[in-house]
């Protein structure tokens, strides 16, 4: 019996060390799991009205496979907020998924070979190069100025070769919080389109910012060949339900990827049917709740980095 080189070189380190913890626990021990970003379990829940209709969905019988793609009014109102920031995209560009990182493994399904390369800036959110090896691919970290959120782009030339495929980054980041501004997301773009590269663009945290200027990079994509991944665990505070997308920017160059992702889409069916209509609400209901949840993100961010300071001069 054997298990496949894949597989076996795939690691998380955030849910990986759990497994320690757990021992742990088993023990005696008191633990508390602050490995994982999730705000749900910490005492933020999603508005009620996007509860009451996930649970009318349910009672609405509407538990039944949905479209492969995902319903056409959660496209709609999906293409409606991108294309706020900037994108140029249609409903047709969208791909409901199973989280972000469904969307992440399709995409790198279908843009990387064995030995091909991935720049990642660094420090970078484990998925993305455990998605890369697992399709055979190379990780390839690049640097980014953390005091000032900036790539090193000399640093990302450097590292194109003939065999990088896409550059890839989360704005604003995991693990960092680094959010590039829109000359540094003009800058990625350009070298994209010059070395002939996908952009992937990680939006998840796109309005949970504190200090520092958000840019979607809708705003600089032009008609270039931008991915952009989003979804509703952090923002819209659905991380249990497992639900975000793909939305593909009006390039040409992207056609052949649009043709074949939702292939994969079909092959696994579909995304969770009632949760698709509490993501919908989630958009179309009331947003006042945003601004007070990240009101206190910033508190609690506040006092960590005052405990931080307390703590390096004991």
């Amino acid at each position: 019996m054997k298990i496949s080189q894949r597989v076996a070189g795939v690691e998380y380190a955030i849910r990986d060390i759990t497994l320690s913890a757990k021992k742990l626990e088993k023990q005696g021990q008191k633990i508390t799991y602050l490995n994982i970003g999730d705000p749900v379990a910490y005492g933020f829940q999603p508005p009620e009205n996007v509860k009451d209709a996930l649970i009318k969905a349910i009672k609405n019988n509407q538990n039944y496979y949905a479209p492969s793609e995902g319903i056409q009014e959660l496209r709609q109102a999906i293409a409606e907020k991108e294309k706020r920031k900037g994108l140029l995209t249609t409903e047709d560009d969208i791909i409901v998924t199973n989280g972000v990182s469904e969307g992440l493994e399709m995409l790198m399904a279908s843009i990387v070979e064995p030995g091909d390369e991935v720049l990642i800036p660094g420090p970078y959110y484990p998925p993305y190069a455990s998605y890369v090896r697992l399709f055979g691919g190379i990780p390839v970290e690049f640097g980014v100025d953390l005091n000032n959120s900036t790539p090193d782009l000399d640093d990302v030339k450097s590292k194109i070769t003939s065999k990088t495929v896409a550059i890839c980054f989360i704005s604003p980041n995991n693990p960092t919080g680094a959010v590039f501004s829109e000359k540094s997301l003009k800058d990625l773009i350009d070298i994209a389109i010059k070395n002939d590269l996908y952009i992937i663009c990680d939006e998840i945290y796109d309005q949970i910012v504190f200090d520092e200027k958000f840019v979607g990079i809708g705003k600089v994509s032009g008609d270039s060949p931008v991915i952009l991944l989003n979804g509703f665990s952090k923002v819209h505070l659905m991380s249990g339900w497992r639900i975000g997308y793909i939305a593909f920017n009006d390039s040409k160059k992207l056609d052949i990827l649009r043709e074949n992702v939702p292939k994969l889409a079909r092959v696994r069916i579909a995304s969770n049917l009632p949760v698709q209509y509490a993501a919908l609400e989630s958009l179309r209901g009331p947003q006042d709740y945003i601004p007070k949840f990240v009101s206190e993100l910033k508190k609690t961010k506040r006092l960590c980095h005052q405990t931080n300071k307390r703590n390096a001069w004991t």
